[in-house]
């Protein structure tokens, strides 16, 4: 009888730790692990997460690769350009977030990014490599003056002489660091009908992303100095203290819970209907939600193109003995299936309903919005007049002064 009564014990209490066994293994332990990494990552004040938010403790390598064109002047003469790459020229790019708010769940702050030259990541290449490349600003003012004011085309060298100096000329030679980050120089002799056109442009220079009015009054362009120790637009976004898988995703950018550079739809009654183009989804970029499931996408807005990026996961990997999830944007980068990142405004490599081929978009409103490339032409006939810019694809006359906006 005491043997019945002592196996029967003995199989409740196995039964018992069995059912305690599981419950701390698939409940209790996976429990404590969610609430570690939330108590980990949630942007909590005086911890070691937001001083890290705030910064980031490494740096990352961000490689430029330049297309040299090894024939420019049979490109001149109307031959196809051979190009070789030049690079990569490897910066170490430091990162950093300024805080200006933090109410309930939400912080604001701005992004700060900081570029310097690693010499040794980026040999045999140097900043003073001498690169020969296509002359982005000479051809925007080209094909603007060809496309809206073809009677002027005659008496644009004149200006342009004045605006480019040196590098007046369709294929420029220029040093590699002054391209990226060190600036190239314009309107520093100007002329007559240059200096017109140069204080036009710097006036709109206070609004320009790649142009900088220096203090002698001469232009600079480049393609990274605006990125360079410069704050970005204003953040909001979520703590994770209420949802943590809202953890660093945007409420607002620059004030706006959408993008406003990409084709909308109309609604029956007249009202603007946000396209999913125009959508902002995820983050920054540089912080992502805990509790990744596989199955669903990562996304994070790209300032550079001016629209989210969807990541999709890739693979299970591991990073120094750390299992992982990779995700990545790969060949449906660029899609635009639903046509509204399709602006129909470059021509020649357009598909028949005016859409880039796969793989290339338009990004006319994003960088050449009375920004990058808003080039005023300027006819004068004698004096001068007060100049007025705006952001309008039209022709304006002004007294005894054209004016070609874009």
């Amino acid at each position: 009888m005491c043997g019945i009564i002592g196996s029967v014990v003995i199989l409740c209490v196995g039964a018992i730790l069995v059912v305690v066994s599981c419950l701390v293994t698939f409940i209790a332990i996976p429990s404590l692990i969610e609430n570690f990494v939330i108590n980990s990552v949630v942007l909590l004040e005086d911890t070691i997460q937001m001083e890290r938010f705030e910064d980031v403790p490494f740096y990352l390598n961000f490689s430029v690769t330049i297309f040299n064109i090894s024939n420019p002047n049979e490109v001149l003469n109307g031959g196809v350009a051979a190009v070789d790459e030049s690079g990569p020229y490897v910066y170490r790019l430091y990162q950093g977030r300024n805080v200006s708010g933090l109410e309930d769940d939400l912080i604001t702050y701005r992004k700060t990014e900081y570029f310097e030259f690693d010499a040794e990541a980026s040999y045999p290449y140097t900043e003073d490599d001498i690169v020969t490349i296509i002359n982005v600003p000479y051809h925007a003012i080209i094909q603007i003056a060809e496309r809206n004011f073809p009677e002027l085309m005659s008496v644009l060298p004149l200006a342009m002489n004045g605006i480019f100096g040196q590098y007046n000329n369709p294929i420029m030679n220029v040093r590699a660091g002054d391209l990226v980050i060190d600036k190239i120089p314009m309107c520093t002799r100007p002329g007559i009908i240059g200096t017109i056109a140069c204080a036009a442009i710097r006036e709109m220079a206070s609004t320009a992303d790649n142009i900088e009015v220096q203090d002698d009054g001469s232009v600079t362009f480049s393609i990274l100095a605006n990125k360079h120790n410069v704050a970005s637009p204003k953040y909001e976004v979520y703590r994770g203290l209420t949802e943590p898988r809202n953890l660093g995703i945007i409420r607002h950018f620059d004030g706006l819970p959408y993008f406003n550079y990409w084709t909308d739809e109309e609604g029956e009654d007249g009202e603007v209907i946000k396209s999913r183009c125009n959508d902002i989804n995820g983050t920054d970029s540089g912080i992502f939600p805990p509790l990744l499931n596989r199955n669903n996408n990562l996304y994070a807005i790209n300032t550079d193109i001016c629209r989210s990026v969807e990541l999709r996961f890739q693979g299970e990997v591991e990073f120094e003995d750390i299992p992982a999830y990779r995700y990545s944007a790969n060949e449906w980068f660029l899609d635009n299936d639903d046509g509204c990142f399709c602006l129909n405004t470059t021509a020649g490599i357009t598909q028949e309903n005016g859409c880039l081929f796969k793989g290339a978009m338009e990004l006319y409103s994003c960088v050449g919005k009375c920004h990058l490339y808003c080039i005023i032409l300027l006819f004068c006939f004698g004096t001068a007049s007060p100049l007025s810019i705006c952001c309008i694809d039209r022709l304006q006359c002004s007294g005894n002064v054209l004016l070609l906006f874009i």
